[in-house]
């Protein structure tokens, strides 16, 4: 019974000493200071197309995951498909052959949400003018688990710590679920409109004594990567 006894108390001191290294709330107020005025979700236009107007003319790149689909294609695709849901327009203008092919501008709408990588808050990528379409606010509701895990993703052997949190998503535009855009499998588009208390992760390491967000998983869906928390 003593050692039983002793058992119990060895135990829970231990998860006293574990749920202590825990900072739930330490780790909430980083969250919402980290997401503070930054968009929830970015959606990446491609290479080369830095702003507009843009001639969606033939460029010699290939996309490495699929050498039968040209990076021409898949852009000239997303182009098409955010002109459908009203955030670009398009005439027809002569290329550097002599062909017609679209000349791509932002509408009002379009302007509302259009940004470079650089005003989108990405660090870390090789061309900081590459354009995005932005939206939604992240409300950060609470912390449900923390935990390290060692990794060689950030170019040397680190600890990296993963936070698993609940969040509200506002101020999802009604153009974010237009069918062509639903279409695009890079882009993952899964929901309505705002949705309450959804589950997000996010992965961090740190950096002269700053978490460090390298990228994020589940239902946040962003492509944003390297911003500060």
């Amino acid at each position: 019974m003593q050692l039983s006894r002793l058992k119990y108390a060895v135990l829970l001191a231990l998860l006293l000493l574990l749920s202590s290294c825990q900072d739930y709330k330490g780790m909430k107020a980083r969250l919402v200071n980290g997401y503070q005025g930054l968009d929830a979700y970015c959606l990446y236009v491609g290479r080369m197309v830095n702003g507009f107007p843009y001639l969606a003319a033939p460029l010699d790149i290939w996309l490495e995951e699929s050498k039968n689909i040209s990076h021409t294609t898949r852009v000239n695709e997303r182009l098409a498909a955010f002109e459908q849901a009203g955030l670009l327009s398009s005439v027809l203008a002569e290329g550097k052959d002599g062909q017609l092919y679209p000349l791509y501008s932002l509408t009002p709408e379009g302007k509302r949400y259009y940004k470079t990588n650089r005003t989108a808050g990405f660090v870390n990528i090789e061309n900081l003018n590459d354009v995005q379409f932005c939206f939604g606010r992240r409300e950060i509701l609470d912390v449900t688990n923390i935990r390290d895990r060692e990794t060689d993703l950030y170019g040397g052997r680190t600890t990296e710590t993963i936070v698993d949190f609940t969040y509200n998503l506002y101020d999802v535009p009604e153009w974010v679920s237009h069918p062509a855009l639903r279409k695009i499998k890079f882009y993952n588009i899964h929901f309505n409109g705002d949705e309450m208390n959804q589950e997000g992760q996010v992965y961090l390491t740190k950096k002269d004594g700053t978490y460090y967000n390298y990228g994020t998983g589940r239902s946040i869906g962003t492509d944003r990567i390297g911003y500060y928390l």
